[in-house]
């Protein structure tokens, strides 16, 4: 999956898109962090990375 379908898909699905806005709200490092280990937990792919900086350029 590239960024751009995932960027669709979060912003097609609320409940992913709730658990990006999680991430993007967090007010201190280790609540972003814990997030970001959420969000990979529970639909299996890491933001984290380079990947996450296309995301949130298309959101």
């Amino acid at each position: 999956m590239n960024a751009l379908e995932l960027a669709t898909k979060i912003k097609n699905n609320s409940e992913w898109r709730k658990a990006y806005d999680r991430i993007e709200n967090a007010k201190s490092y280790e609540k972003k962090m814990k997030a970001f280990q959420n969000f990979e937990k529970k639909f299996g792919i890491n933001l984290n990375d380079s990947i996450g900086i296309y995301v949130k350029g298309f959101l």
